[in-house]
């Protein structure tokens, strides 16, 4: 979920109180984790280099699936679980609870 999703949720939220029920409830915002920017890249910097360019690839450079696995000599399959375990690296290295 992307931080423009929780904005378009919380502005659809509001719109339906106010049109069918602004007297019952009023609209919560959903708070936004402030994101350490340096912390992230030393989190990205400590991966191991296949599972960096897989992460860089997919995020930064938004290639698919299959043009990351033709890049690496992998299949898409194995780029799938080698984001998955980036992933989950980075946010133990962030301390986000998954």
């Amino acid at each position: 979920m992307t931080v423009l999703d929780l904005r378009r949720g919380a502005q659809r939220k509001a719109r339906l109180l106010a049109q069918f029920g602004a007297d019952r409830l009023a609209p919560v915002q959903p708070s936004v984790a402030h994101l350490d920017h340096e912390q992230l890249t030393r989190c990205v910097q400590n991966l191991r280099e296949r599972e960096r360019a897989v992460v860089v690839m997919t995020f930064y450079d938004e290639q698919t699936g299959a043009d990351v696995a033709s890049f690496l000599g992998v299949s898409e399959a194995n780029v799938r679980v080698i984001r998955h375990r980036a992933i989950h690296q980075l946010r133990e290295c962030m301390g986000v609870a998954a």
